[in-house]
């Protein structure tokens, strides 16, 4: 999979996830064929991307907040997808300790305070 490939991807779920987010937000009404839809493309998206790693520590940040921000507005829960979630955040942790002040650092932070546990 080409880098062009994988940003492309990337942007895609975050685009997705933020669709589902402010649709929620700003009260517009989805139909529940159109939110099972949406919620099945998210996960797919999710899959496809979590063995995948980012060629930069910017792009594998990018990655990883462009995951948990599906995880954040997904209805799917079951064990594999709960591991598969503390996985990246930790993950996203050691990216956290990496990255230089940006805005990307800052909202993988704040996705990351919002989902994480205790470990």
């Amino acid at each position: 999979m080409g880098n062009k490939n994988l940003q492309e991807k990337i942007d895609y779920l975050q685009r997705m996830a933020d669709s589902l987010l402010f649709a929620n937000c700003s009260r517009n009404h989805l139909y529940s064929d159109e939110l099972a839809a949406l919620n099945h493309s998210i996960h797919q998206q999710i899959d496809e991307l979590y063995p995948l790693r980012g060629k930069t520590v910017e792009q594998d940040a990018s990655l990883c907040l462009a995951i948990l921000m599906g995880y954040s507005v997904s209805m799917y829960a079951n064990p594999d997808d709960e591991r598969k979630k503390q996985t990246v955040l930790k993950r996203s942790q050691k990216l956290l300790e990496s990255l230089s002040p940006c805005l990307l650092k800052e909202q993988l932070r704040d996705i990351y305070s919002q989902l994480s546990v205790s470990f």
